[in-house]
């Protein structure tokens, strides 16, 4: 069964990727790659045609009344994720180890022509373009926002006497932005029917769960057109 056909039938998302890791295992297929599979082969839906239950794809442009400031580029944005890695020396060469992961999100709404749907990312897995990145080292402080979100992880930018090699890699979601969404939708009142054309109107609402989280991509290659 392909990915739409399972995304059609309402399987949770947490199970499908289950089954294309089990599906894929033979060729080391990584979960980020099982969730940009996803994003490019499920069956796509309109906030307006999603149906109450219903897992679908949406895409739109992100609108926001409340916006976050990402910790290193400190851009307004929806959602972000921000990584810290560390350069280890090992023997004569090194290797990279990642010291912090950071995801975060508030509600925002994408409209896609048809409606709105409200994207609820408290439990969510973001796809995004890693568009932010710096370092620091020997010869090259941190920024003290970089600083900020070292020390707020309980950690430093620098060592007993020299400065650590870190870099810094932070993608965000802005308002404006096109992004695809895929999750569970319930249907619920539109909370400004005058401004969508009246009457018993409703939207959509996607919200995720530890099992099911919804998936959230601005990468153009994965929202397609």
């Amino acid at each position: 069964m392909s990915t739409a056909a399972i995304l059609g039938v309402g399987i949770p998302i947490a199970v499908v990727v289950v089954a294309l890791l089990v599906r894929f295992a033979a060729r080391s297929i990584s979960v980020e790659r099982v969730h940009e599979d996803l994003l490019q082969h499920a069956a796509r839906a309109t906030a307006a045609s999603l149906e109450n239950g219903a897992t679908g794809r949406l895409a739109g442009v992100v609108t926001a009344d409340t916006t976050l400031l990402a910790p290193l580029t400190r851009r307004p944005c929806v959602g972000y994720v921000a990584r810290v890695e560390e350069r280890i020396a090992t023997g004569k060469g090194g290797r990279w180890v990642e010291r912090i992961h950071e995801v975060r999100g508030v509600p925002f709404t994408i409209d896609d022509g048809t409606g709105r749907a409200l994207i609820d990312p408290g439990q969510s897995t973001m796809l995004l373009e890693m568009d932010g990145t710096s370092r620091s080292g020997r010869f090259d402080d941190a920024t003290a926002a970089e600083e900020s979100f070292l020390r707020r992880h309980g950690l430093a930018s620098t060592g007993w006497f020299l400065n650590k090699t870190l870099r810094y890699v932070e993608g965000v979601i802005e308002p404006g932005e096109r992004v695809a969404v895929i999750g569970r939708g319930v249907r619920e009142p539109e909370p400004d029917p005058i401004g969508h054309g009246g009457g018993l109107s409703t939207r959509v609402r996607i919200a995720g769960t530890a099992d099911e989280p919804v998936l959230v991509t601005d990468r153009k290659q994965l929202i397609g057109a």
